[in-house]
């Protein structure tokens, strides 16, 4: 009994050992490449391509050591940048005249008085309550109201509600001083079609000899509410997370014409992403597309989405604008998938992507003479918490971090893992077998003891 109560013990061990050989190394280091200090400086390390690879979502698995093996105290964040933004002043156009012109184009005049304290303006918008519309203008200044000179270039202002959540009625142009303005619409009478059509049959019987359609065009004027003049000053500044490339592992385009779509799939190194941008050579389209990433539900997988958009391309003549990206919260996925409604239209030309997410690193404060290296890739590593105070004290006082480079990435060998024995009395394996062992062993006692009272005389 005692060889099989042994025996018990030994693979309940064996159970466990796995679990506990698995939690204590780190796989993969790098060479902290510091120049050589003269004094204790702050220092930042980005973490790259190959950190992410290998390991977890929180980046609980790293750590700072020195030549020593001793840990070092470190603060990991999210790097953020501070850039400026456009902050636009805009008014309204008082005295303001309006003249047909032969050719079918519209003239307004607007004169401001110098005694109006309004800042130089540097464009305007033509306040429009039309949808679905296309007008050409053309700004010109003067300082006399004799002699005008072309305001920037000429502009298509638009409405293409009827296609896609698309409108541009500004029109932008080079800071002048100039009180005077003359603004050209060209056609500001267009004709419409209608999205109705006056169907006529002629029948024979009841056979079809003849059938008409027909069509209705309106003509409607182009209406203005108001000019209002603005100006953009770039003078807030505001913070938010810097951006940056990381290379995608590869992509494959498969188009499903039964459901009218394109479908990519992108294998990525588990980098923080937070945007995907197409690559195509396609011109003039808008189309609807969202970001998948594979989640594991009981035993099967499926597709779920972080993230929509509008993919798009408006290349004509002077009009050019595009939006090929779909961005999302972050993410640290090895597979995504962008599906792209394409309805009746031709499938999109898939030349690439790009991926693009939020930057990490590690700031810690480096003395002279110590050799530090980054540890990361252990698969139970606890999340470490370290006394950051002075690190965060030196941040809020301006104090800046200066950067410097990983070296290459070397696997680290491990004899036999050091036993835990906290993690190794806690594994319920391990408490299992315990249990089952001394039930076996309390029972064989129990039967014992009744075996020497058989044998005892009676009083």
């Amino acid at each position: 009994m005692k060889n099989k109560a042994l025996w018990l013990v030994c693979v309940c061990w064996g159970a466990a050992s796995p679990i506990l050989a698995d939690d204590a190394a780190f796989r993969f280091s790098k060479e902290i490449k510091a120049p050589p200090l003269r004094k204790e400086e702050l220092l930042a390390v980005t973490l790259d391509t190959e950190v992410f690879v290998a390991t977890r979502d929180d980046l609980a698995d790293v750590r700072l050591r020195d030549a020593e093996g001793k840990l070092v105290p470190y603060l990991l964040r999210k790097r953020e940048t501070t850039r400026a933004r456009a902050v636009r002043t805009a008014w309204p156009a008082r005295k303001q005249t309006a003249r047909p012109l032969d050719d079918g184009g519209l003239e307004i005049t607007i004169h401001f008085d110098e005694d109006e304290k309004h800042p130089h303006p540097n464009g305007l918008t033509l306040v429009s309550p039309l949808k679905n519309f296309r007008q050409r203008v053309r700004v010109f200044s003067s300082t006399d109201g004799e002699r005008w000179e072309p305001a920037g270039e000429e502009t298509v202002i638009f409405d293409y509600s009827r296609y896609m959540d698309v409108r541009s009625d500004s029109v932008s142009f080079p800071e002048t001083g100039r009180r005077q303005f003359r603004i050209v619409i060209d056609d500001v009478t267009v004709e419409l079609q209608s999205d109705l059509l006056a169907l006529t049959r002629r029948l024979h019987g009841t056979e079809e000899i003849e059938r008409t359609e027909q069509a209705t065009v309106d003509r409607r004027p182009f209406r203005i509410e108001r000019v209002d003049f603005w100006r953009e000053e770039q003078h807030d500044r505001v913070t938010g997370d810097e951006k940056s490339a990381y290379p995608v592992a590869g992509h494959r385009v498969t188009v499903d014409r039964e459901k009218q779509r394109t479908i990519i799939e992108v294998d990525t190194q588990r980098q923080p992403l937070t945007s995907l941008q197409l690559e195509t050579p396609d011109r003039n389209f808008s189309r609807q597309a969202i970001v998948e990433v594979e989640k594991v539900q009981g035993v099967t997988r499926i597709w779920q989405k972080i993230g929509e958009g509008i993919l798009s391309r408006i290349d004509f003549k002077n009009l050019k604008r595009e939006e090929l990206s779909i961005s999302f919260p972050e993410s640290r996925h090895a597979h995504y998938r962008v599906v792209i409604d394409n309805r009746d239209s031709p499938p999109l030309a898939v030349e690439g992507i790009e991926a693009e997410g939020n930057v990490y690193e590690v700031l810690y404060l480096a003395t002279p003479e110590r050799h530090d290296q980054l540890l990361y890739g252990a698969a139970d590593a606890e999340r470490p918490s370290y006394d950051t105070a002075a690190i965060q004290e030196l941040l809020r006082s301006g104090f800046q971090p200066s950067p410097v480079d990983l070296g290459p990435e070397e696997r680290i060998t491990h004899g036999a893992a050091p036993i835990r024995w906290s993690k190794l009395l806690n594994n319920p394996l391990l408490q299992g077998g315990v249990v089952a062992v001394l039930v076996i062993v309390l029972g064989w006692g129990l039967y014992r003891a009744a075996k020497r009272m058989d044998r005892l005389p009676e009083a």
